[in-house]
């Protein structure tokens, strides 16, 4: 389990014992080449049968402990990232990556398979690169070896973009990521093609995307090759070099067979349904969620529960790292009460979860009727949530509230919400940054065009 403590600070390093065993190609920067107008890939989540850390004895109760517990170290993450906003340090990034959804693509030519953390909260793709220290031979996916691609190539240091960094004895600009805790890369900048392939198998192309080639790894594990940011504002990030546009869809995360989760990044990234106003701040995305209704009974919640402030620990996230969403304590104690009124005469509490609201039953069978639970956002945007998206099976005849308090993290963000990805479930949820809108438009995914 992560700390709460656990926050990335992404710096430019100073360092000079970054060492390389080949010569490479040095060069300065050269005119943009063409990019595509929107690039279509598959997400795969981390229990999915196409994720390499697929277990098929696994059980409801393994994949749900799982989702319970990445979600809490994820909430406790961005709870103490929005807590340093107003730290000396300017360019604060999240902690170690919630394993939930990767995201895979191949890496030079020819094109080497490569699997990477989504990851909504940075800005920055890092990738393995050989010669690397520690390497782990566990790892299901090849690790990227620059000697072998014939598009490859360092940054030079001379170029503006190096000018906050070091650069090492062969001219490279390097890169370093510390992790509070967890592990930490260092390595150098890059340019290097990437290839994408979509639901039906078609591939995409990108060329000379900049990138980090990580050396020097703090630990390895061999869970991953990498980190692929979503978030904007640093020329690292590859949603700032195709545009300024992304949007994901995805099914039911708790179910493996599902094939149809996608990411789409660029200008013809899909931006349909309602929008809402979105800021990005400190590697996060904020929205301004107005109340809670179920059944078109709007709860009594103080909107200004919601609202983010200046000095203070609080606001609505949107995050792609956590499955369950937190909701700030006063808004969960009376959503928590509402929930109970509703099945106070129809099913039996489990009283086995501390701190979460559960109940003996079937979400198929006995919530059939259950009314659908709808988070209304500034300028009318609408996220409904049905029974699939609000309960989540944690053994075969018991299921809890995938909706829990902010108070779980202790006092101190009890007035943070983040909406995690099984509230997002069967919708596309367009991010343009540009013009500071987010939308919702809810689809079963496999209706999504490429």
């Amino acid at each position: 389990m992560a700390a709460a403590a656990d926050i990335a600070v992404l710096f430019v390093a100073f360092t000079s014992h970054f060492t390389q065993t080949m010569s490479t190609t040095v060069v300065a920067l050269a005119p943009a080449i063409p990019k595509p107008k929107r690039l279509v890939t598959k997400l795969i989540h981390r229990d999915s049968i196409f994720s390499p850390r697929y277990n098929a004895n696994d059980t409801i109760a393994d994949r749900a402990r799982r989702a319970v517990e990445t979600s809490i170290a994820r909430f406790a993450q961005v709870s103490e990232l929005v807590s340093d906003i107003h730290d000396i340090r300017t360019n604060l990034l999240p902690s170690q990556p919630s394993e939930l959804f990767y995201i895979n693509f191949s890496i030079g030519h020819p094109p080497l398979p490569q699997l990477a953390i989504m990851d909504s909260g940075s800005s920055f793709l890092w990738i393995k690169c050989l010669p690397c220290s520690p390497c782990s031979s566990k790892s299901p996916i090849s690790i990227f070896d620059p000697r072998k691609s014939f598009t490859y190539s360092s940054m030079s240091c001379r170029t503006h973009r190096c000018s906050y960094s070091k650069c090492n004895s062969y001219n490279e600009c390097t890169y370093n990521i510390t992790y509070v805790r967890g592990p930490g890369s260092t390595g150098i900048y890059v340019f290097e093609q990437l290839t994408f392939e979509t639901v039906d198998d078609t591939k995409i192309v990108v060329p000379r995307v900049l990138l980090g080639c990580g050396r020097n790894l703090e630990a390895d594990e061999g869970q991953y090759n990498g980190v692929f940011g979503l978030g904007v504002g640093r020329e690292t990030s590859l949603i700032t070099q195709l545009g300024s546009r992304f949007s994901y869809c995805v099914g039911n995360i708790m179910d493996p067979h599902y094939p149809y989760n996608q990411l789409f990044i660029g200008d013809g990234a899909i931006m349909e349904g309602d929008s809402t106003p979105l800021e990005s701040s400190h590697g996060r995305y904020y929205v301004t969620l107005e109340g809670i209704s179920i059944e078109g009974k709007l709860l009594e919640i103080d909107r200004r529960v919601f609202e983010r402030t200046a000095m203070a620990d609080d606001g609505v996230v949107l995050d792609s790292g956590t499955a369950y969403t937190w909701l700030a304590q006063d808004a969960y104690e009376v959503l928590s009460e509402e929930v109970q009124s509703l099945f106070k005469e129809m099913l039996q509490r489990h009283k086995g979860m501390p701190n979460q609201l559960c109940y003996i039953g079937s979400v198929r069978e006995d919530l059939s009727g259950f009314p659908a639970v709808t988070f209304h956002f500034a300028s009318g945007a609408q996220l409904v949530l049905d029974t699939l998206s609000m309960f989540l099976h944690i053994a075969p005849r018991v299921f809890c509230l995938a909706i829990g308090s902010s108070a779980v993290n202790g006092d101190s963000s009890r007035n943070l919400s983040v909406i995690g990805m099984m509230a997002q479930q069967n919708y596309n949820v367009g991010y343009d940054i540009g013009r500071k809108k987010l939308y919702f438009q809810r689809i079963d995914c496999e209706l999504l065009e490429d």
